[in-house]
């Protein structure tokens, strides 16, 4: 199970895990609400948050987050 004060790194990009929030689905189906930061270098995001099964694996969802982020990386760094 994933921890708050995780760090996973994908391609030289930091994914911290500030908080994790588990929780019921109206039909019972546990979940977890996860927030974290993006950390490249001397660049910290703000705090964002994605949904996940509780038995599902965090990974493919960090290094999606990641793939994203580096996409638009140059709109938030100049």
């Amino acid at each position: 199970m994933v921890r708050a004060g995780e760090e996973h790194e994908v391609e030289g990009i930091r994914v911290r895990i500030e908080e994790v929030m588990p929780y019921r689905t109206f039909r019972g189906r546990r979940m977890l609400m996860i927030a974290y930061r993006i950390i490249d270098g001397d660049f910290t995001s703000p705090v964002a948050h994605f949904w996940i099964p509780e038995e599902a694996d965090i990974r493919p969802k960090i290094e999606e987050i990641v793939r994203n982020y580096l996409a638009i990386r140059g709109r938030f760094r100049r």
